[in-house]
Formats: structure tokens, C-alpha cells, sequence
């Protein structure tokens, strides 16, 4: 479904995750390497479920809307020290913390990880050529900024907007609130895409935005404005 000529959006908002760009190798396939380098071998597909449970794990502990890494005394650091001891626990990997999660913390903030989808970088283009005010929307901690520029993405988006620099995340309204606000445009007036039915499509919703979900693998319903691919996003400032 497009939208029609009469009501086009005026601006833009992203996420980055899973939209812009996504960790390659995997985090669970980092988390793995790392961990065989300070103690015995794990595979990804064992670390892989222990990731995701420790994450809703977490994700649970802190009030819906507010930042995560607000959350524990010591900020985002200790917020990932948190998840790394929950997952060497529940591996039972003998593993010294501090040591990794500095590692971890190398591995993640490399560009070189980081892996931006084909097409995002021509979409940017067209969108930043037919004077598309362009925000970032993301619940990330404060690294984001400077691994978009290191990625050469920064020079696209009029404002970055990073959940961990905010205080709030998505899905609260407040986020999209203040993307809009910097692109000066009404809320009504910005689409937000992302790939999260709660976090970006619910959120963008609530703020009174229009939303469009990336879905890459057709894992969703058409009970939401789906694109594959960023590509498809021309349709809607046409």
C-alpha cells in the first residue's frame, strides 16, 4: 500500500538497526569468538538463544520508554557489563567479564562490523535530492553518532536521535516527538521507518507519525505498511 500524492510525507525518520544497516557477523557469532579467545570454545548457535533470552531478560527491568542505560548506576557500560555476566553465567563460561566486555566494546564500535544494506545509501541520495529532511530514530547507546560518520551516513540526517543521548526510547512517543520537532514538521507530516512492530511502527503511530516496517524476511502480516527494501520508499514521496 502507497500513500496517495495528497498526503506524501514531508520528512523522514529512521532506525538504524535492521534498517540501515546490521552487525556482520552477528552478535551472537562476536560474542562467540570472543569468548573462545578467553576461555573454551562456544559455538553461535549456543551463545544465539542465551542472547536473546538475557535481552528480554533485561528489557523487562526498566520502565517501558525510558533509556535502558539510564537504568543501572554507572550507565550504558555497566548496562552491557550486566549482560555479559547474565550471558557467561547462564553459559556457564568461565570467561573474565571486565576483559571481554572491553573487547566487546572494540568489536562493536568498528565500522568494519558493520554492514549497511545495498540500497540505503542511493535511497538517501534521492531522498536528501528531493529536499527530504532526514532524522535518525534509534534505541542504541552513545556510540551511534560517531559510527554513522565513521560509516559515512551522518551527512545525510538534519538530527540523530539515540535513546542512550535522549533519556527515552522507543516506543515512547517523546523520541519521534523530537525528531519531528528538529525537522520542523508536525508529527502527522513525517513518516518513520523501521523494522520493529512495537518499537518503530507502534511507537511512530503514537506520536501521531505515519509508519512503514521494513520486514526483509516476510515475517509479518500485512496488517502493516510493509516494504523489503528501502527502495520501496520512492513510492511514498512521489
Amino acid at each position: 500500500m502507497t500513500a496517495n500524492a495528497d498526503d506524501s510525507p514531508q520528512a523522514l525518520s529512521l532506525d538504524v538497526g535492521g534498517t540501515l544497516i546490521e552487525a556482520r557477523p552477528s552478535p551472537p557469532e562476536v560474542y562467540a569468538r570472543v569468548l573462545g579467545r578467553w576461555g573454551p570454545a562456544v559455538g553461535a548457535e549456543t551463545v544465539a538463544p542465551v542472547f536473546r533470552s538475557v535481552w528480554a531478560e533485561l528489557n523487562e527491568l526498566h520502565p517501558a520508554g525510558l533509556d535502558r542505560y539510564h537504568h543501572l548506576k554507572g550507565g550504558e557500560r555497566e548496562w552491557w557489563g550486566e549482560f555479559l555476566r547474565r550471558v557467561l553465567t547462564r553459559l556457564g563460561h568461565p570467561a573474565p567479564w571486565q576483559p571481554v566486555l572491553a573487547e566487546l566494546f572494540e568489536a562493536f564500535a568498528d565500522p568494519g562490523l558493520w554492514y549497511v544494506f545495498p540500497e540505503v545509501r542511493g535511497v538517501l541520495e534521492r531522498m536528501r535530492a528531493r529536499g527530504v529532511p532526514m532524522a535518525v530514530v534509534s534505541n542504541w547507546d552513545s556510540r551511534l553518532p560517531e559510527l554513522l560518520d565513521r560509516l559515512g551516513l551522518s551527512p545525510y540526517f538534519a538530527s540523530v536521535h539515540v535513546s542512550a543521548l535522549e533519556g527515552v526510547e522507543k516506543p515512547a512517543a517523546e523520541i519521534f516527538l523530537r525528531a519531528a520537532a528538529r525537522l520542523g514538521v508536525a508529527p502527522a507530516a513525517c513518516l518513520h521507518v523501521g523494522d520493529s512492530p512495537l518499537d518503530d511502527y507502534r511507537g511512530a503511530e503514537s506520536a501521531g507519525m505515519g509508519a512503514v516496517l521494513v520486514d526483509r524476511l516476510a515475517m509479518f502480516s500485512n496488517g502493516y505498511r510493509r516494504i523489503a527494501t528501502l527502495e520501496e520508499l520512492d513510492a511514498y514521496f512521489e
